[in-house]
């Protein structure tokens, strides 16, 4: 029940939007309105069924905490 009125929401919210957006460019910028809106009902369903998700967190925990350790340890540390 609650992933249906999440989906109901994040649907008002891009009609919503999407009228709002008007003028040149407004097709590009319903694109990018789209993918933001995408990212946060996937995120926002994780959420709540609590399964492992994809984030930017992630990238950086899993290439650049490594790399840096490795650095650190390259320059005496």
């Amino acid at each position: 029940m609650k992933i249906a009125i999440t989906l109901i929401l994040y649907i008002l919210a891009f009609v919503w939007g999407c009228s709002r957006l008007t003028g040149r460019g407004s097709k590009l910028q319903r694109l990018w309105f789209g993918c933001i809106l995408a990212w946060c009902v996937y995120v926002n369903i994780c959420g709540i069924t609590e399964t492992p998700h994809f984030n930017i967190a992630t990238v950086y925990t899993a290439f650049f905490q490594p790399a840096g350790r490795v650095i650190i340890e390259w320059l005496g540390g």
